[in-house]
């Protein structure tokens, strides 16, 4: 009866999040103007808005565009994207593209990208069911997303980065390490591991809101019965949770579990954990994160700063720590599993979050990981536990990047190269094949096989084949079993002869 109650509380707040927009008080979250509200989408995207009358965007051409994909059901899908276009910029131009979450006009890194001669893209019409697919069919959404503004001619090639937060910062990771062609990457408070913040952590803090249904109930009934002031009255009964902002939201990620039917395969779990996949990493990124994170815990991407106990608003008893005994690299933080001589780890303390920044990071390190200590994991947090109106700014390390552009920044990785094969041949396992269907939609096998050649080509063409054919011949020759081996230097041959064509 318990389980039934909780099921049917989740439900109903999903049900009040679509409905209601679900907007939090300032005073539980950085803002730019004390007396807004805040949406929750905006919250867990980690974007800033602006202050009091927006003016309207001039001079910049908003498009709409389809993007049409291959989901797990092997049915084709659309979902859009929303584009922003400097009118007086010569193209192509640079891009960004902020995966899973929507950049609106509201945004104040919207406007300064633009204001830089930058295309800015992201999905528009955001569902909270994506954020349940975000390990299936939203990953290959996103991937179609990007393979698409590839192709548009007003974006340059060599030019291209990704920025994401929360669950938009997972999959800017994820991005980073399944294609090539991406000039840099910012992630701000990205899941890095999903077995434990999908499967372990957030069943627990579960647990611990055993009352969520009851209360969400109560929530809804108070919502609908205090006439205008109602979606005050239920997010004041909300905040009667233990853990506020988790119990609010996991329900949203729960489909998430049914992408994993073999909770041992472990294999699995690090195929979709960018933990697992920092090999595949091959052009430079920076990650910010905020110790007092109750959503995404801290020892995701490094241990060394996370505090020993949790705050007194916590319940008595409840870790946020990553077990280090989980199987595989499931026990790792991403600081562990990146490559030390590539890595810079800078532990920063917020001693005023009213105070604008400017992103630190070091341009001789690809991998900068920027920890953000504003004290201990409290209950009443969600991504940050403090309140403040400083923005660090990110445009001086974009500049950067985008004046070395492709050539200069992506690094060609063994794992990589051996990734990109198995996509080839239709045997990824983030982004499965579909063959006999339409060959001309992302998802195929076909397009699948297009988009690695196109990669490929691109980085032979900025550097020479020669090299290129001398690291995959070299990735190949390390693999010990022999039928792979042969998979592998098949579909080499394949490649080669597509490339000579182009």
């Amino acid at each position: 009866m318990r389980k039934m109650i909780k099921i049917v509380g989740i439900s109903i707040l999903i049900v009040i999040l679509l409905i209601v927009g679900l907007k939090i008080k300032n005073t539980l979250f950085p803002s730019r103007d004390d007396s807004s509200e805040l949406d929750m989408d905006k919250i867990f995207a980690q974007q800033a808005q602006s202050q009091g009358d927006i003016p309207p965007l001039e001079n910049i051409e908003q498009r709409t565009i389809d993007i049409k994909y291959i989901n797990k059901d092997s049915i084709v899908d659309t979902r859009q994207l929303r584009l922003y276009i400097p009118e007086d910029t010569e193209q192509p131009m640079p891009l960004i593209y902020v995966p899973h979450y929507e950049m609106t006009e509201d945004a104040l890194e919207l406007r300064k990208y633009l204001a830089e001669g930058w295309m800015v893209a992201s999905p528009t019409n955001f569902d909270n069911k994506y954020n349940g697919q975000l390990t299936d069919d939203d990953l290959v959404f996103n991937n179609a997303a990007l393979y698409t503004l590839r192709h548009m001619e007003e974006v340059d090639h060599e030019r291209i980065a990704l920025i994401g937060g929360s669950a938009g910062g997972y999959t800017t990771l994820m991005l980073n390490a399944l294609q090539m062609g991406i000039n840099a990457s910012i992630a701000n408070s990205p899941i890095t591991n999903v077995y434990f913040n999908f499967y372990q952590y957030f069943p627990e803090g579960n647990k611990v809101n055993d009352n969520m249904g009851w209360v969400m109930l109560k929530g809804f009934y108070k919502m609908i019965t205090a006439g205008d002031n109602g979606e005050k009255e239920m997010l004041k009964t909300m905040m009667d949770l233990p853990i506020p902002f988790l119990g609010m939201v996991s329900g949203m990620f729960d489909p998430i579990l049914e992408n994993f039917p073999d909770k041992e395969d472990i294999a699995r779990w690090e195929a979709f954990s960018p933990v697992g996949l920092t090999d595949y990493f091959s052009s430079p990124m920076v990650i910010n994160h905020v110790t007092s994170d109750v959503l995404v815990p801290i020892d995701q991407i490094s241990r060394r700063f996370t505090y020993e106990e949790n705050g007194n608003s916590m319940p008595d008893g409840f870790s946020t720590r990553l077990d280090s005994s989980n199987p595989g690299v499931l026990g790792h933080s991403l600081e562990e599993e990146l490559p030390s001589e590539l890595t810079r780890t800078e532990h920063i303390m917020i001693t005023d979050p009213d105070k604008d920044s400017i992103l630190p990071y070091d341009s001789k390190k690809p991998f900068n990981l920027n920890i953000y200590d504003d004290g201990t994991v409290e209950s009443y947090g969600s991504h940050r536990a403090t309140s403040g109106t400083g923005v660090t700014d990110d445009i001086p390390y974009l500049r950067d990047m985008f004046s070395r552009s492709l050539a200069e920044t992506e690094m060609l990785m063994p794992s990589k190269l051996l990734l990109l094969l198995d996509r080839y041949q239709g045997r990824s396992v983030q982004l499965p094949a579909h063959e006999g269907m339409d060959d001309t939609v992302y998802g195929s096998l076909v397009i699948y096989q297009q988009e690695v050649v196109e990669e490929l080509s691109q980085w032979a063409k900025n550097h020479s084949m020669d090299e290129l054919n001398h690291f995959v011949q070299n990735s190949i020759t390390n693999i010990e079993d022999e039928a792979a081996k042969n998979r592998y230097a098949d579909a080499w041959r394949k490649i080669k002869v597509e490339l000579s064509r182009m």
